[in-house]
C-alpha cells in the first residue's frame, strides 16, 4: 500500500474504501516492520493535502503515537517524517488560491490554518514522552518548516518556544537537542523582529522559564537555567541579552557555578560567560567579577579540557573589549597575545567539531588585537589549519571565519575622527582612540600580501555560500580591502582564486552595506583588469547591476560613484550584449544624471561611459530627435555636444569621442547641426592643434557630411569647410587625420556640393622656345 498511496489517485482510492481504519489497525502491531509500513502509508496520505492531514489527526489516536515512541526500537524517524509532512501540507495548502477567484470578488487575506494549534498540541504530547533520537526527529521536523511566517506566528501563539525552553531548563534535553532549538529560536526571532510587540512577547515567554531557575538555591536548577540561557543566546543574542540585562542574580550565579566542583556546572557557567562576553558593554562587568575565576579554572590542572577551552574563549573576548583602542584595554597590554598563544595548542591539533567551533569563535575576537592578527597571519601552520576549517562549514564557523578575515584585513567599520574633535577631547582630558602601530598601512599591506601567498581568498569564496547576511557582509568587506590594497595589485590573484563569482554571489543577498562593499570590490576589479578576462562569459553581464548600484542619484559618496562609472566604462567596451544589459537595467538615466554633476571627475567619467555606450545602436536611439519635432536635438544630445567645448581637456576628448560614435546614426546627425552653438564649438576645436581632439572632430564631421545632403549643405556653406580645405593643404597632417579629411571631401563630392577646380590642371612646359 505504501507505493499505492504515493500517488494522488491511490490516496483517494484508499480513503474512498475506508482503508485508513484498516491500515491503522496494524499501528499497534508488535511487528516493527508492520509499523514501518503503516507509518510510510500515513506519510504518503498526508503529503500535500491539508484535508487528509485533518482527517488523519481526527482518526489517529494520540495514544498510538505515544505508545510507539516509548518502544525501545521505535521507528521514530518515520513519526517525525509524518509530523513534517503534516506541517508542510498545511503550509502548501492552496485552497485559497487568489488566481482561481471569480472576477469581481475581492482578494481575501490568507487565513492562518486552524489545524496548526491541533498539530502543535500533538507535538507537545509526543515530546513529553520521547527521548533521544525520537525527540531529535520531532524537533527536526519543526526546524525544517520555520522559514514560514505562518509557522513562526503559530509557534509563538501556541507557546511552542516556551515549551522547548522549558524542556531545556528542566534538563529534559541533551546538548544536541538544545542546538536544534537554538536554530528554531533564531528563525522565529528574525521573523518576530518585524513587529515590536511580538519581540516583547517572545522575550517575556522565555524569561518566565529561565529567571525562576536563578532564584532557586539549588545548583542543579541554576545550571539548567544557564543552559537554557545559552540556548537563547546562541539562537538570538539580542533576545538573550535582554534577559541577561533584566536578571540581577545572573552574575552571582555565574560566580557560584564557576567555583563549583561539578563538571557540568563549571562547563555550563564557563560557556555562559563565553557567550555573554560577545557583548562589549557586558564585558566590563564580567571582567570585574569573573575574569580571575576563569583564569584560575584554566590554570587548574584537574579541570576538564572542555571547561578550560570555554574559559579561554571567555577571557579572549574580554581581553579585546576595547575594540582595538589601546587606551581602553580591560586587561593588561599583551594579555590577548598570551591568550592567543595558549589557544594555539587547540588550533594546531586535530580538533573535534566542538573544539573547532570554540577556537574559531575565540579567534574572531582575539584578532581585533593588532599583535594577535599579525602573529596569526605570519604563522603558516596556524593559517593553513584555519583555512582547512572551511572544508566543513557550519553557520557559526562561517561567521567566525568571516570575522577573522575582516579583522586581519582591517576592513571593519572605523569611526571618522576629525582633528577639531581631537583637540577638544585633549582639552577636556577625554579618551582619544589610538591605533596600534601594527595596524599601520605598511603592516596591513604585508598581511594582505601574505594572505594572497597562502591563497587565503579561497576561504572567502567557500564561505560566500553562507546564509547569514552579517557573515556575507564581513566577507564583502574583506574582499574589498584586499582588492583595494596597494593600488589593486592583488586583483588578479583574487580573480584567479574565484573571487569574481563569490562577489557576484555576495551582492545578490546581503545587507545594504554588504552590497555596497561587494559592488565596490567588483568595480575595483573591473577598473584594474581587463573585464573580458576578469568577468568572462555570463559574469560580464552579471557585473553590470552591482556597478550601476554605485552611481544612483541617491549615492552621496563621490568616490563610489567615480569608481562605478570607471568600471562601467570598461564593461561597456566588452561587447554589445553588455551594453544592452546596462540599458535594460535602467543605467542610462543614472549615467546621464552624473554628467550634470559639479565635479569635473564625475562629468568626465560619465562622458567616457557615454562614449563607449554609443557603440550600441539602441543607445544611439536615445539621442535621435523626436518625430515631428523638425529635427530639434534632444537635451541629452545638446549636453554631450556642449561638453566638447569644456575647459577640461579630458572631458572634451571624451565628449568628442562620444559624438564621433553618435554621429554614425544618420538621424542623430540631423539633430547635431541644429544645435545653436554647433558652428562656434566646431570652429574653436578645429583650431586646437591636438591630434587626438582633431581626429575625433574630423571623424564626427566626416559622419555628418556623409549622412545626408541637407546636413552636408549646412556644413559646406560655413567657415568649417574653408578650415577643412586649409588643413588639407598642410603637409604635416598625420595619416589618420588626412584620411578623415579626404573622406569629408569625398562625401561632399558625392552629394554634388563640390567639384574639382579646372584651374588646378597641370600644363606641360614647352622647352623648344
Amino acid at each position: 500500500l505504501a507505493p499505492i498511496t504515493g500517488t494522488k489517485a491511490g490516496c483517494e482510492s484508499v480513503l474512498s474504501k475506508n482503508g485508513l481504519k484498516d491500515i491503522l489497525q496494524h499501528l499497534h502491531s508488535n511487528n516493527t516492520d508492520h509499523q514501518i509500513h503503516v507509518l510510510n502509508c500515513m506519510m504518503c496520505l498526508v503529503r500535500d493535502s491539508s484535508q487528509r492531514t485533518d482527517l488523519m489527526l481526527k482518526t489517529v489516536p494520540l495514544e498510538s503515537s505515544l505508545t510507539i515512541l516509548k518502544q525501545r526500537n521505535a521507528p521514530s524517524a518515520l513519526i517525525g517524517g509524518v509530523l513534517y509532512e503534516m506541517l508542510n501540507a498545511i503550509l502548501e495548502d492552496r485552497s485559497y488560491d487568489y488566481t482561481k477567484r471569480e472576477l469581481g470578488q475581492p482578494i481575501k487575506k490568507f487565513p492562518v490554518p486552524k489545524l496548526l494549534p491541533k498539530l502543535f498540541s500533538y507535538f507537545k504530547e509526543c515530546c513529553g514522552v520521547a527521548d533521544g533520537e525520537p525527540l531529535n526527529t520531532l524537533i527536526n521536523a519543526i526546524v525544517k518548516v520555520t522559514d514560514s511566517r505562518v509557522i513562526n506566528e503559530q509557534l509563538l501563539q501556541n507557546d511552542i518556544i516556551h515549551f522547548m525552553v522549558s524542556m531545556v531548563s528542566t534538563g529534559q534535553l541533551s546538548h544536541g537537542h538544545a542546538q536544534q532549538i537554538s536554530i528554531v529560536i533564531s528563525k522565529v526571532w528574525n521573523r518576530a523582529r518585524v513587529d515590536g510587540r511580538e519581540t516583547l512577547n517572545f522575550v517575556k515567554q522565555i524569561s518566565k522559564q529561565i529567571t525562576p531557575r536563578f532564584l532557586s538555591g539549588e545548583e542543579e536548577h541554576q545550571m539548567y537555567g544557564l543552559r537554557a540561557l545559552n540556548v537563547v543566546l546562541q539562537g538570538s543574542f539580542e533576545a538573550g541579552g535582554d534577559i541577561v540585562r533584566e536578571t540581577t542574580e545572573l552574575f552571582r550565579v555565574l560566580s557560584k557555578l564557576l567555583c563549583s566542583s561539578e563538571l557540568e556546572s563549571q562547563r555550563t557557567a564557563a560557556e555562559s560567560v563565553a557567550l555573554i562576553a560577545s557583548d562589549k558593554k557586558m564585558c566590563y562587568n564580567l571582567a570585574d567579577q569573573n575574569f580571575n575565576l576563569l583564569k584560575s579554572l584554566y590554570r587548574n590542572e584537574s579541570v576538564d579540557d572542555t571547561v578550560k577551552l570555554r574559559a579561554l574563549v571567555g577571557m579572549s573576548k574580554m581581553s579585546v573589549a576595547s575594540g582595538g583602542d589601546v587606551t581602553r584595554n580591560v586587561v593588561a597590554e599583551g594579555a590577548a597575545l598570551r591568550l592567543f598563544r595558549q589557544l594555539r595548542q587547540y588550533l594546531v591539533k586535530t580538533p573535534t567539531d566542538e573544539v573547532r567551533m570554540w577556537v574559531v569563535e575565540a579567534l574572531a575576537y582575539l584578532t581585533i588585537d593588532a599583535e594577535v592578527k599579525h602573529e596569526l597571519v605570519f604563522d603558516d601552520e596556524q593559517m593553513n589549519t584555519l583555512c582547512n576549517f572551511s572544508s566543513d562549514l557550519t553557520p557559526n564557523t562561517a561567521y567566525a571565519l568571516a570575522c577573522v578575515f575582516m579583522n586581519v584585513t582591517n576592513s571593519y567599520e572605523k569611526p571618522d575622527i576629525e582633528p577639531e574633535m581631537v583637540r577638544i577631547a585633549e582639552y577636556a582630558k577625554q579618551n582619544i582612540p589610538k591605533e596600534h602601530e601594527l595596524d599601520s598601512e605598511e603592516n596591513l599591506k604585508a598581511r594582505i600580501a601574505k594572505l594572497i601567498a597562502l591563497k587565503a581568498p579561497t576561504v572567502l569564496a567557500t564561505c560566500s555560500t553562507a546564509v547569514s547576511e552579517r557573515t556575507r557582509e564581513f566577507l564583502a568587506r574583506s574582499y574589498f580591502s584586499i582588492v583595494s590594497c596597494d593600488g589593486g595589485v592583488h586583483c588578479g590573484a583574487v580573480v584567479q582564486l574565484g573571487g569574481t563569482r563569490s562577489l557576484l554571489n555576495l551582492f545578490q543577498e546581503n545587507t545594504a552595506e554588504g552590497k555596497q562593499y561587494a559592488a565596490h570590490a567588483i568595480a575595483k576589479i573591473a577598473i584594474k583588469m581587463n573585464p573580458a578576462l576578469a568577468f568572462s562569459g555570463q559574469k560580464s553581464l552579471d557585473a553590470c547591476r552591482p556597478c550601476l548600484s554605485l552611481i544612483t542619484s541617491t549615492m552621496s559618496n563621490t568616490f563610489l560613484v567615480y569608481d562605478g562609472l570607471m568600471a562601467l566604462t570598461n564593461l561597456a567596451s566588452v561587447s554589445d550584449s553588455v551594453r544592452e544589459r546596462i540599458i535594460r537595467e535602467g543605467g542610462c538615466h543614472d549615467i546621464e544624471y552624473q554628467q550634470l554633476e559639479d565635479s569635473d571627475a564625475l562629468r568626465r567619467a560619465a562622458t567616457e561611459v557615454v562614449c563607449n555606450m554609443a557603440l550600441s545602436e539602441k543607445f544611439r536611439e536615445r539621442y535621435r530627435p523626436a518625430k515631428d519635432s523638425n529635427d530639434t536635438p534632444p537635451d541629452r544630445l545638446k549636453a554631450v555636444f556642449v561638453f566638447c567645448g569644456d575647459e577640461s581637456y579630458h572631458i572634451r576628448i571624451a565628449a568628442l569621442g562620444a559624438m564621433a560614435y553618435l554621429t554614425s546614426d544618420a538621424e542623430v546627425c540631423k539633430g547635431v547641426v541644429n544645435i545653436g552653438s554647433f558652428l562656434e564649438v566646431v570652429k574653436e576645436l578645429i583650431c586646437v592643434e591636438d591630434p587626438g581632439l582633431r581626429h575625433r572632430l574630423f571623424v564626427m564631421l566626416q559622419n555628418l557630411i556623409a549622412s545626408d545632403k541637407a546636413v552636408a549643405e549646412k556644413i559646406i556653406n560655413t567657415e568649417i569647410f574653408e578650415c577643412l580645405l586649409a588643413l588639407m593643404q598642410t603637409s604635416n597632417q598625420a595619416p589618420a587625420l588626412m584620411n578623415a579629411l579626404q573622406n569629408c571631401m569625398k562625401a561632399a563630392k558625392h552629394w554634388g556640393l563640390i567639384q574639382k577646380n579646372p584651374g588646378d590642371m597641370v600644363y606641360a612646359v614647352d622647352n623648344s622656345s
